[in-house]
């Protein structure tokens, strides 16, 4: 009877080896760096799916309003920046509804990177607001700061 191992190139008392594979480390350091890759895309061009990184938004007061000749449709007045408004950025309006009143709040978005040489440079804007309601006698408020909206015209 011989001392060596029954198979030769293996010792009988070697376990299976347990552990982290190779290829596990490969993937997930790949996983981090396609994330870390992803966000600085997003916060430098302001596009792909992080692209709320990259974004600069700045509040714009609303002047005033103005009733159109649907009940339920009114304009708001806004002053944009001196900068002007360039194409790539939007303006979002937002309006909250209650019985008596109803608040306005207007906000202009773009990418961080934005440098725009044809930007519009108008006095005012106006912006339509679809309303849930007639609009009746309700008192409009700007929600930056509660202060009356005037009726213009």
């Amino acid at each position: 009877m011989s001392g060596g191992p029954l198979i030769p190139g293996v010792n009988e008392f070697d376990r299976p080896k347990r552990g982290f594979p190779r290829w596990a480390g490969f993937f997930i350091a790949g996983i981090i760096g396609m994330s870390v890759l992803l966000g600085v895309w997003g916060f430098t061009s302001g596009t792909g799916p992080f692209s709320s990184l990259g974004q600069v938004s700045e509040d714009l007061p609303p002047t005033g309003y103005r009733p159109t000749v649907d009940a339920d449709v009114i304009q708001v007045l806004v002053t944009p920046p001196p900068s002007g408004v360039c194409p790539d950025q939007e303006l979002a309006l937002t309006a909250i509804e209650s019985e008596r009143d109803l608040e306005i709040s207007v906000t202009l978005s773009g990418p961080r990177s934005s440098s725009c040489q044809e930007s519009s440079r108008s006095d005012e804007i106006w912006l339509d607001v679809l309303l849930q309601d007639p609009f009746a006698d309700r008192t409009i408020f700007r929600s930056i700061d509660g202060e009356e909206l005037l009726r213009i015209r």
